[in-house]
């Protein structure tokens, strides 16, 4: 039985992610925390959770969404209340009323990021945003991007917290796998906004021009456009260069993947396939205005990995790859250096146990 003396800390989301659950461990170590987790997902408590999971029923209508009233309740029974910023989840802005109960901090981008548009691009919404900010507690944003832009609309530094967003990776840190290291990688769902086709192109003119030694592509995912990339590969008869391998779920297999990945390339979209990317020592390589919820900030280009303005530089970067290999090597180095630095789990999590201390002793 957890001591009534800890605070009592709900965290409000609409699914309960699987990379999220080592991140919830982590702050349910500090002893001073009792975590609870409200989804509206399947439940998917393995008996390896150390906070405890609710099932709350969320229903939409067109754009937005509401949750019953359990989850009032559930919120006045709490100390401090952590919800995702989802701006069109009506029931979520609405706890801003019953903030007399409750210590409130939203989490999100904290900007405009979807798959339909750049990211920050301008938006009516960003007032809305400014507003809850103003009124919550505490806010807690993935990218210090994201911080610096409340800030600059007058709102106190001392209540925005950066929770820098990553995902766990097996440590192969003292693994030597350079020899292995034979292949460009793609890593992810497989849609249009990857722009996974213009990856494949550039790989086949790459091909066609004759270029000598050319590492193999593996592609690692799933979604709607799996069945076209078949296709696609055995159209342009390249299933002697291209394998299309489907998603890879267990750990072990996916570092190994990484482990004999020279670099890996999603065009479209950078999302949290960079911090798994890192975390095995591998270059991240995208497009500068790639779809992304803040990830992409963390690429430094020909640091850490490659930020490109023109779909047509991709079959340069595949040459370069090929002709200059231990660049991207010391790339590869240089993001799980920052990784471990930077974007470790625990940092994730002392971020989150922060912004609660700093919302218990600001009262109000």
């Amino acid at each position: 039985m957890l001591s009534s003396t800890r605070t009592k800390v709900l965290f409000i989301t609409s699914k309960l992610q699987h990379y999220r659950l080592p991140i919830f461990n982590l702050i349910s170590d500090n002893l001073n925390i009792d975590l609870t987790v409200i989804h509206s997902g399947n439940r998917i408590d393995d008996g390896n959770f150390k906070f405890k999971e609710i099932i709350v029923k969320e229903t939409k209508v067109g754009p937005f969404s509401y949750h019953s009233d359990e989850l009032i309740k559930y919120c006045k029974l709490s100390d401090v209340v952590v919800s995702m910023f989802y701006i069109q989840k009506l029931s979520l802005m609405r706890l801003l009323f019953f903030k007399s109960h409750f210590k409130l901090i939203y989490w999100g981008i904290g900007v405009k990021a979807s798959q339909n548009s750049e990211f920050d691009s301008k938006s009516l919404i960003n007032r809305i945003r400014f507003l809850v900010a103003k009124k919550s507690d505490a806010m807690l944003f993935y990218s210090d991007y994201a911080v610096n832009k409340y800030v600059n609309y007058g709102i106190s530094g001392n209540k925005l917290f950066t929770i820098p967003n990553t995902v766990v990776v097996l440590d192969n840190r003292n693994i030597e796998n350079v020899e292995q290291k034979k292949n460009i990688i793609f890593f992810g769902t497989m849609n249009k906004s990857k722009r996974i086709f213009d990856l494949l192109e550039a790989y086949r003119l790459c091909v066609l021009s004759g270029l000598e030694n050319i590492p193999n592509l593996k592609i690692y995912g799933d979604g709607t456009d799996y069945n076209a990339v078949i296709e696609w590969v055995e159209s342009n008869k390249l299933g002697h260069k291209i394998f299309v391998l489907g998603f890879i779920y267990d750990e072990m297999k996916k570092m190994l993947a990484f482990s004999e990945a020279i670099a890996c390339i999603s065009p479209g979209q950078a999302g949290l396939s960079v911090l798994t990317s890192f975390g095995y020592g591998v270059p991240f390589i995208t497009h500068n205005n790639a779809i992304t919820g803040g990830e992409r900030l963390n690429i430094i280009n020909d640091v850490n990995g490659k930020l490109f303005e023109h779909i047509n530089e991709l079959e340069e970067i595949i040459n370069d790859i090929t002709n200059n290999t231990k660049k991207y090597l010391e790339m590869g180095k240089n993001a799980q250096k920052f990784y471990y630095s930077q974007r470790n789990p625990t940092i994730m999590a002392d971020s989150f146990i922060n912004a609660v201390n700093y919302t218990l002793k600001n009262i109000r």
